[in-house]
Parts: C-alpha cells; sequence; structure tokens
C-alpha cells in the first residue's frame, strides 16, 4: 500500500511539473569502468570477477526538476569460473543495455535516478584451444539501476550507479556437465561523460 503511495506521488508530481514547463533535451555521451559481482550458490564453485567497461550515449528529456533518460550502452564484462572438477573457464561477456531512468533534480547539477535496465544483445564466449566458444548468456534480460551524477560547468556529467537484478540465472550448464544452481550478477559502474 505504501509502495502504491508512493508511486502515485511521484507521477502526480512528474505530471503536474510536465504541464507547467517546456521540455529541454539534452544528449552526450559517456563511458567509463564497471566493478562487476557475479555470484553463485555452489560452494565448490568458484568465480573471480574481473573490472569491465562501458561506453555509450545519454539523453535526457528535462521538465523541470524532473526528467526520463534513456540511453544505450556497450557494457564489457569478465568472469573466471574455476569448476568443481577444477577446470577454470575464462568468459567475456559484451551486452548492449538499454537504461530507461527515471531522474529527479533537486538542485541544477544534481541528479537521483532510477529505474529498469532491459539487455537487448548479451554474448558471452569462452576461449578453447584458441578458439572462442559460445556460453551463453549470463547477464539478465531486464534488470534495475539505481545512483546519482553531478553535472559540472554545463556539459561534464560525474556519474555513479548501481545495477543489479531481479532474479538470478538458474541451472547454467559448464563444459564439464556441472550445474550452477544460480548465477547472480551486479555491478558498481563509475562514467564520465560529456553533455552537448
Amino acid at each position: 500500500m505504501l509502495r502504491k503511495l508512493l508511486f502515485t506521488i511521484i507521477f502526480v508530481s512528474a505530471a503536474a511539473a510536465a504541464a507547467a514547463q517546456p521540455v529541454k533535451v539534452e544528449w552526450g555521451v559517456m563511458g567509463g569502468i564497471n566493478v562487476p559481482d557475479y555470484s553463485t550458490n555452489m560452494d565448490r564453485t568458484e568465480i573471480k570477477n574481473k573490472l569491465g567497461w562501458q561506453a555509450g550515449l545519454v539523453t535526457s528529456l528535462k521538465i523541470g526538476w524532473f526528467s526520463i533518460d534513456p540511453q544505450i550502452l556497450y557494457v564489457r564484462q569478465g568472469l573466471r569460473i574455476r569448476t568443481q572438477a577444477g577446470d577454470e573457464l575464462n568468459l567475456k561477456s559484451n551486452s548492449i543495455d538499454v537504461p530507461v531512468l527515471a531522474a529527479f533534480r533537486p538542485i541544477r547539477i544534481v541528479r537521483i535516478y532510477a529505474g529498469p535496465v532491459f539487455t537487448v544483445m548479451n554474448d558471452c564466449k569462452r576461449k578453447s584451444g584458441g578458439d572462442k566458444i559460445d556460453f551463453g548468456r549470463v547477464r539478465p534480460t531486464m534488470s534495475y539501476s539505481v545512483g546519482a551524477g553531478v553535472t559540472l560547468f554545463k556539459h561534464l556529467l560525474i556519474d555513479l550507479r548501481y545495477n543489479g537484478q531481479f532474479k538470478g540465472k538458474k541451472d547454467v550448464v559448464l563444459p564439464d556437465g556441472s550445474r550452477m544452481d544460480k548465477l547472480r550478477t551486479y555491478n558498481v559502474a563509475l562514467s564520465v561523460g560529456y553533455l552537448f
């Protein structure tokens, strides 16, 4: 009940702001690093996370102190899995993410946001004897993002966000035939951008 009331207040406030002020469009480019946290509930399967990166286009439809910020980001992440049999897999995940964020701007240079993230392409490969073999999806098709950003000198964007998922991927089959009951992924991303 409290959650519904909160969402109703947010949307009514946004609608009132939209009716009172014109829409201003911002756009720019952004790039940075992400620190992934892949984990599993299997005791004998060890996962080591690798530093990743992301880059892409950002837009913002500003209506007073509120904005909708659709983005498109190329995200690269890596992880190493040591299986129960002792084999080691080095995986590289490439994805295209589309966050659609609702942002609140309590003061001109600060924005606080949250929203869904749609992963429209997810390609994960592993190396085997010089060949790259498809491993399958390791990231969710829909997740969420929360964070904050500041805009300095009207053009420099600094952004920190936490990306989580609603549920873990189940029954991940490894090359030795063993299965991971559940694979979860979260990451913290720090980016710098330029708004035109």
